[in-house]
This record gives C-alpha cells, structure tokens and sequence, in this order.
C-alpha cells in the first residue's frame, strides 16, 4: 500500500511540474562577437510581457549595434497592448519621447528571418510597417526607439547613431494579449535578435530556453524511474 502510494504521489508531482511548466518564464539569451541580448518572456493568465534587452558590454559605435528587432515562433496570434521603458535612458531625442510605444510594432504570420512573429522598431519586416504598441500609427523607418548597449557611451559613436533618437539605454519591456490555449511552449527552442535597418545586417539565432520548472521535471522523472526500479527489487 505504501508503494502504491508513493507510486501515486511521483506521477502527481511530475504531471503538476509538467502543468506549471507551460506558465514558467523563458528566457533566451545570445551573442555574436561583442553583441549580447536577452528576451524575457512571461505569461501571466492572458498577459504575455516580454523583455527585450541589449545586455552587451561594448559601446554603441555604428548603427548595427543597435537592437532593433526580436524574431520568434507562435501558433497563436498575439495582440501589441504597450511598451515601457523598464527604467531605461532616452538618448538623442527628437524632440522628446512620449511613448515608447510609438516606435515599435508588433505583426504575425511574417517571415523573419526563419520566424513567424516579429517585434521591431524599423520597417525591415515586410508586413510591419507601423507602430501598434500604442494609440499612435507611426511610419517605422531608420533607427529611432532602437535599443543600445548596457555598455554604451552616448558621447560616442557616428552619426548614424547619434543622429537618429531617441535611442534606449538598454531594455524595453512589451505587453501584448494572447488567445485562448496560448503557452509559452509555442514559442520552440529558438529566437532571432536583429540589429541595425536591414534584414540584411547583423543578426543571430539563440537556441534551447532552460526554464527552471522544466530542470525539475526532468528531476522528478528520474526519481519516478528511481522509485519503480527500487520498488521492482
């Protein structure tokens, strides 16, 4: 009967692991050479928040070490709700930023780059030409509301950079609602950084999220594979 039990109880806990699990955050984290970038995604009911974030080191020169756009899979149709900075600065404003979602857009059923979804503040995706993190329907085009480095100096860097605001320092958090039967493990094991104006410019895959509750499941099936093997002897 004690067996039984036991038996009962590692099926229960691995099945309420495998439950949690769809809810757990992901994060995905990346780097080519000196660039570095992470997307936090967290659902929470209908609510899916995603922070993006240049977590580089190196300063912020030409306009391709700039993030300007994250690329992701779904099955489901989200819809863009608003943006905030995350605490973020606001560099060489234009006159000024209002809402930091004003210039960033949301669109599905893109390609980008191998990618059915896209976030981006340029014009680069054909299918998203405009903001929707906000009231506003904004034109998106050169690099404006893109992202700089943890690491930048704003003293630094050409005109492409400097000349082309208001640019963020570092991390941009979206909000977006999702449809009935959303989880997070639609999003796969991959996501794309983009950086720069162009498809064409530097860009990099990351690969394999490690949430925590998915390491503990794996935990609780080897003890599941433990217990039956001990309770066979």
């Amino acid at each position: 009967m004690k067996k039984t039990f036991g038996f009962l109880m590692a099926i229960t806990l691995c099945l309420l692991l495998a439950e949690n699990g769809m809810a757990t955050p992901i994060t995905f984290t990346g780097s080519s050479g000196s660039l570095a970038a992470s997307a936090d995604f967290d659902l929470l009911g209908s609510t899916l928040t995603i922070r993006l974030t240049n977590t580089s080191s190196a300063d912020v020169l030409v306009p391709t070490d700039v993030l300007t756009g994250l690329f992701f899979n779904t099955t489901h149709t989200l819809t863009p709700v608003s943006a905030s900075l995350n605490g973020s600065t606001v560099f060489y404003q234009p006159p000024t930023l209002t809402n930091v979602g004003d210039g960033w857009g949301y669109a599905s059923g893109v390609s980008a780059q191998g990618e059915n979804n896209a976030i981006s503040a340029t014009g680069a995706v054909s299918g998203l030409g405009q903001s929707n993190f906000s009231s506003a329907t904004n034109n998106l085009q050169g690099l404006g509301y893109g992202i700089l480095s943890a690491g930048d100096n704003p003293a630094t860097g050409n005109t492409g950079v400097t000349g082309h605001g208001p640019l963020i320092k570092n991390s941009v958090i979206f909000t977006l609602t999702t449809g009935s039967g959303f989880t997070l493990t639609e999003l796969g094991n991959s996501v794309v950084f983009q950086y720069g104006t162009s498809l064409d410019e530097t860009h990099y895959t990351t690969l394999v999220p490690e949430p925590t509750t998915l390491v503990l499941l794996g935990f609780g099936l080897v003890g599941l594979v433990a217990f039956r093997k001990k309770s066979k002897k």
